[in-house]
């Protein structure tokens, strides 16, 4: 759920993503959320670990259109086929 949510946003398919759940963790609207992508040229995951099947903990490498990267890492909560809850923090 988490990796196809990241592709999805690598892939500029933010309707997908929000359909995966971005509207629930994203507190903005649509045109917000998609506005908050902007200099984002993609998004890798590196360690992905699930916990008791709703919780995955994850590291994301965001690579913006300048060419530098942003590291963040958090846990998401999943219910339903999508995500539900997301505690994130920019590391690097």
């Amino acid at each position: 759920m988490v990796q196809q949510y990241y592709q999805d946003i690598t892939d500029h398919d933010y309707a997908a993503a929000w359909a995966l759940g971005g509207r629930n963790i994203a507190g903005e609207s649509y045109d917000q959320y998609v506005a908050g992508f902007a200099t984002t040229a993609s998004i890798s995951l590196g360690t992905v670990s699930e916990f008791g099947g709703s919780q995955v903990h994850a590291v994301l490498y965001a690579t913006q259109t300048d060419g530098t990267f942003k590291v963040y890492e958090g846990t998401y909560t999943v219910s339903g086929g999508v995500l539900v809850g997301a505690s994130i923090v920019q590391v690097r």
